[in-house]
């Protein structure tokens, strides 16, 4: 039998580096990444007052928000 994590801890990157890890589902999709990333307090703070260029959200792997 084999086991299946029901969460995994993805990194979340602000222009290409590691700020925190959040917790997600396993089976996640984009949208679930970036708005569970957006909803994470360190994430809100490095992202308010500035604007997102671009998302790149690799579901099981990482999110990163490029800002400038």
């Amino acid at each position: 039998m084999l086991l299946v994590d029901e969460t995994v801890e993805i990194p979340v990157q602000v222009n290409g580096k590691v700020r925190t890890r959040i917790q997600v589902p396993a089976g996640a999709d984009a949208d679930a990444l970036e708005a569970a990333a957006r909803a994470d307090d360190k994430v809100a703070a490095l992202l308010e007052g500035t604007t997102v260029r671009k998302v790149i959200a690799v579901p099981g792997r990482l999110i990163n928000f490029v800002v400038g």
